[in-house]
């Protein structure tokens, strides 16, 4: 018997309602860049630079990092954070990057990260989204006054 993958959760039943959903535990930004500079993209070492300086100027702390080239080309570059993580992953033949930049607390800017990759990467086109993570979406989840 085949197994469909889709989109939709295992566990479809609502949330416990003893838990305070009022807050995220963390905010994940995802990116997908177009238009980079093919050069930059493949850049193994040139990547890890840059997403450690993105963590920090988000004002995480980086505790380790990861990189790994592809052949013939692409690149990516993983930082793990106190607060979480940081991710880069490249295509340099199309001229495409999707990364990742999530973050826990009130102490970091994610946002400050986002920026400085897309101007490094000279990203001519960027679409980011944002997700507040750790909590129920409200949508799906409505709040009840009973």
């Amino acid at each position: 018997m085949e197994t469909e993958l889709n989109d939709q959760p295992v566990i479809t039943s609502h949330p416990p309602a003893n838990v305070d959903y009022t807050a995220s535990q963390g905010t994940h930004y995802l990116l997908d860049l177009f238009g980079c500079t093919s050069s930059i993209l493949d850049d193994e070492l040139g990547l890890v630079g840059l997403a450690v300086e993105a963590a920090e100027k988000a004002g995480a702390t980086v505790l380790a990092t990861h990189h790994h080239r592809f052949e013939p080309h692409g690149v990516s570059a993983i930082c793990v954070l106190a607060e979480s993580h940081l991710s880069v992953h490249t295509w340099p033949e199309i001229g495409t990057a999707t990364i990742d930049v999530y973050t826990c607390g009130s102490a970091t800017d994610p946002r400050a990260a986002c920026d400085l990759i897309e101007l490094r990467l000279g990203a001519t086109y960027a679409e980011r989204a944002r997700v507040d993570r750790g909590r129920p979406s409200a949508a799906r989840f409505p709040v009840s006054n009973e």
